[in-house]
């Protein structure tokens, strides 16, 4: 049996550390670039006050019905965020754009939201959502399954608003908000929501 040198040893494991630590460095190149391309540079900037936020808040909070900083945040990033966009963050972002990005795809009515409502069923994590003047600490799926209620109540608002002949065409906070909600859920309607309501309890009881 041929006999290997010691040098010879030691010159074979220097190969394989550094062939392993090119791998490595590859790999890590490699999946950086493939997280970056996934959204555009500008999502990714507009995104960056909210990397590291690990909760949510409405639009409106506390008692005076102040102008949340962190939903503003979103909201800017979802101006020129596409679905594609949306979904990533909805699986890769901070807690906060988790949430945010969940909702805006339902809002969108893109049906990537049961996915995503699904990959949480199975990933839980805790958010804590300040929604108005109440916060509460919960499952994600739990916020998710409230973001439906919320906006069932929300389309029937609507529904009631442009039905009532007295509306007094923005005049009122109540009139600019709600126009304002017209235009956020033109893509949902009722039966949308029962349709999303209906699944999750598929994905629900799957679980059990």
């Amino acid at each position: 049996m041929k006999r290997i040198s010691p040098e010879h040893k030691v010159s074979e494991s220097f190969f394989i550390f550094t062939a392993m630590k090119m791998n490595i460095a590859f790999v890590l190149f490699f999946s950086t670039f493939f997280i970056n391309a996934q959204i555009s540079e500008q999502v990714r900037k507009l995104a960056k006050p909210l990397d590291t936020i690990a909760y949510a808040e409405s639009e409106y909070i506390k008692v005076g019905a102040e102008k949340s900083k962190v939903y503003e945040y979103f909201q800017k990033l979802s101006e020129v965020a596409n679905n594609d966009d949306l979904f990533y963050l909805a699986k890769n972002g901070s807690k906060s754009l988790k949430f945010y990005s969940s909702k805006e795809l339902l809002k969108r009515n893109d049906k990537r939201f049961l996915e995503i409502y699904k990959f949480y069923t199975e990933n839980p994590f805790s958010l804590s959502y300040t929604y108005g003047s109440e916060a509460s600490e919960e499952d994600i799926t739990s916020h998710l399954k409230q973001a439906i209620k919320i906006t069932s109540e929300i389309l029937s608002l609507v529904e009631e608003w442009k039905n009532d002949e007295k509306n007094n065409a923005l005049e009122s906070f109540e009139d600019k908000q709600l126009r304002k909600f017209e235009e956020k859920y033109k893509n949902l309607t009722k039966t949308d929501l029962k349709f999303y309501w209906q699944e999750i309890g598929k994905i629900d009881s799957e679980k059990k």
